[in-house]
């Protein structure tokens, strides 16, 4: 066990990881990573509905996309979540991925497609992923513009294209206050139909899976999404809108 402690405003929050092994025919090792928090629980309701996509117990604060995104993540890697809670108690995450008895061997790279430079605005509430696609897309030599949250994405698309400097192209993340990526793509479609919009989400397989692709969303893609499914994506979307 490794446990990590933090004080956050009198909630102790413990992170841990310990390996272990589910008895039975053809044993296998598991991993488990656990955060365990000291913080005021969950009702039965509670925990029974948090993993649900947009719900949530914090009004208009919250978008209820945080654990959805979670287990979203946990299934892409066929791990599997356990979440204990009670009021007064706290609550534990636990989850629990089989450990590989095999040597990692590094694949190797595929050979990467360039496209001619695309002027991209990226939409998302989450400064780390902003970051971490503006600099994906322009060392692929692309031309990005980021904006923290979706009502500045639409500011950001409005002026680029008064300016006459329109954006190729539109990555929005879904799940964002006030104005979410559904709303993003809707505004960017009534101003320019031929522009088009890629939504990211945490759950973004069962959206593909349940035929639920939101209207004015030309593709879906996890989040956060892999390398190469970003630049197929572009590719697919720009050459094809070239093509035709």
């Amino acid at each position: 066990m490794f446990p990590v402690r933090a004080d956050t405003r009198r909630r102790v929050i413990t992170r841990r990881v310990r390996t272990f092994a589910r008895p039975g025919p053809g044993e296998t090792d598991l991993v488990a990573v656990e955060v365990i928090d000291t913080g005021i629980g969950m009702d039965e309701e509670t925990l029974r509905r948090c993993l649900e996509p947009f719900f949530t117990t914090k009004g208009e604060r919250g978008t209820g996309l945080g654990l959805a995104t979670v287990y979203g993540s946990v299934q892409r890697h066929n791990a599997e979540i356990y979440i204990l809670s009670a009021p007064g108690r706290g609550t534990t995450v636990q989850l629990v991925f089989a450990a590989s008895r095999e040597p990692a061997v590094a694949p190797e790279p595929p050979r990467v497609h360039r496209l001619a430079q695309q002027r991209i605005l990226v939409v998302d509430d989450d400064p780390l992923l902003l970051k971490s696609l503006r600099d994906t897309l322009a060392n692929d030599g692309h031309s990005v513009t980021t904006a923290n949250g979706g009502l500045a994405g639409l500011e950001a698309f409005s002026a680029a294209r008064e300016a006459e400097a329109p954006f190729s192209l539109v990555i929005t993340d879904l799940g964002m206050p006030y104005v979410d990526g559904r709303q993003v793509a809707s505004g960017v479609k009534e101003l320019s139909p031929a522009t088009p919009v890629i939504l990211l989400t945490g759950w973004g397989q069962r959206l593909m899976d349940d035929g639920e692709r939101p209207p004015h969303v030309d593709l879906v893609l996890s989040k956060p999404p892999k390398l190469t499914d970003l630049r197929s994506a572009l590719a697919s979307l720009v050459e094809g809108r070239v093509s035709t």
